[in-house]
């Protein structure tokens, strides 16, 4: 190859070189992809932590809840912030419950309402001394004996509690208000058996419908 040659095709490889580089910076020198935006919080961190506070508005409730308007009746979803209760705490009327999932895939309704509840675990005292089996336990024994009370019981004290509750409109986590409820003087329905000693008082179900009644049953603009 001539000396000519030679340098034309060095001249060449060292442009293209040149082009592709070039086209590297220009690339490293765009702007970068847009962040993807953040994911909403779970409800769970709906409720502010204490009575009175500020809720959460970028929670699932945003995307998921319906509007709090037209006539009632409304749904509501109670929430406790650190409630050691029974696990049928939240028993409201059918009218009012709102579905637990992110989307509705049970055929309920999403919330309108929230009512995040705080247990008051002031005075410590016994009420009384509840008795419970495993599901399992009482399945064998209902089976076995005709609804014979197993003999090998978990005992748990129900300690004197009340509840504080702080209503939010679910889609805005605008406050609506707030109201009190004592503790149910009867031991809750189930609990988990989870090794816990001490269990602090439900709400008292009949005055906790009464109390979000207001709420629920509204007509709002």
């Amino acid at each position: 190859m001539r000396r000519s040659d030679r340098i034309a095709w060095w001249a060449f490889g060292i442009g293209i070189i040149v082009i592709f580089g070039g086209v590297g910076v220009v690339g490293m020198l765009a702007d970068p992809p847009p962040p993807e935006p953040p994911s909403p919080a779970s409800v769970d961190k709906f409720c502010p932590p204490e009575p009175g506070g500020k809720a959460r508005s970028d929670t699932y409730f945003k995307e998921s809840a319906e509007p709090y308007r037209g006539k009632g009746p409304h749904t509501v979803r109670l929430l406790f912030v650190d409630a050691n209760t029974g696990e049928d705490a939240d028993d409201l009327p059918s009218r009012w419950t709102a579905s637990h999932e992110v989307t509705d895939t049970g055929g309920k309704p999403q919330a309108q309402l929230v009512a995040c509840g705080y247990q008051d675990k002031a005075g410590k005292r016994e009420i009384r001394v509840c008795e419970y089996v495993s599901e399992s336990v009482a399945r064998l024994y209902r089976q076995l004996s005709g609804g014979t009370r197993p003999k090998n019981t978990t005992k748990i004290s129900l300690l004197k509690a009340s509840y504080a509750f702080d209503i939010y409109e679910a889609k805005t986590a605008r406050p609506l208000g707030r109201f009190k409820v004592p503790g149910d003087q009867a031991c809750p329905g189930s609990v988990k058996l989870d090794g816990r000693t001490v269990i602090g008082q439900a709400p008292d179900a009949a005055k906790l419908r009464k109390a979000l009644r207001p709420y629920a049953e509204a007509t709002v603009s």
